[in-house]
């Protein structure tokens, strides 16, 4: 599906689906039937919010495959769960669950675009995650291409440690920012915060002290 028909059908989509959901709206205010029966604001809210989410979503799924991927089993595969998860959230769209598996899917694809989509919509339905805060916070990292963590990435993962402190891949991203911003006090802190949370014979353990001492030595060799 080449990137004019993707946008054509989910305008379309999405155009259509609002007008069959606020018809009785639209009604009352386009005609002025002042006995039409009207949806809450509320709902319209909902309607307004939920259904471009889980159109574009469906529309992403079908349209971000190329003829290679077709052709691998396990894309194949993928690509039908996701179908059937994008189908499950057109029916109730409230599942913070199947938004975030539907997310990850997308991110260990590379397809970062969606992936952001998908996982704002389960930190939306679960603000309170930590776990959704670091995977978006990561994704948008990889969407940037670039090697410092984007602004909106930086308070995604400061919330996630207000949340869960001890979310190791919080602090460590968090600590691996800092360093290749140089600021290296910051960083040695991240990664020692990670030190108690962790066996002291774990591969994490080594790798986090390794990194504080390698940050300590380049505030010594400062001018």
């Amino acid at each position: 599906m080449n990137t004019n028909t993707f946008v054509t059908c989910a305008a379309l989509a999405i155009g259509l689906t609002l007008l069959f959901a606020l018809w009785p709206n639209l009604r009352a205010k386009v005609f002025r039937d002042r006995s039409a029966a009207v949806l809450p604001k509320a709902l319209v809210i909902s309607f307004l919010m939920l259904i471009p989410s889980v159109t574009v979503a469906f529309y992403l799924l079908v349209g971000t495959y190329g003829a290679a991927e077709v052709n691998d089993p396990r894309i194949t595969l993928l690509r039908s769960q996701m179908i059937e998860m994008a189908n499950d959230l057109e029916r109730n769209p409230d599942q913070p669950e199947v938004w975030q598996r539907m997310g990850l899917v997308y991110k260990d694809l590379q397809h970062y675009g969606p992936a952001e989509h998908t996982l704002r919509r389960a930190l939306y339905l679960r603000p309170d995650s930590a776990f959704l805060h670091v995977e978006l916070a990561e994704t948008l990292q990889l969407r940037s291409e670039l090697p410092a963590m984007p602004p909106e990435g930086r308070e995604l993962l400061t919330r996630a440690v207000s949340l869960e402190p001890d979310n190791l891949k919080a602090l460590w991203l968090l600590a691996t920012d800092d360093f290749r911003a140089e600021s290296f006090e910051t960083a040695i802190a991240w990664w020692e915060q990670m030190l108690p949370l962790v066996p002291e014979d774990s591969q994490i353990y080594r790798a986090a002290k390794s990194e504080a001492e390698r940050a300590r030595t380049m505030i010594d060799q400062r001018p």
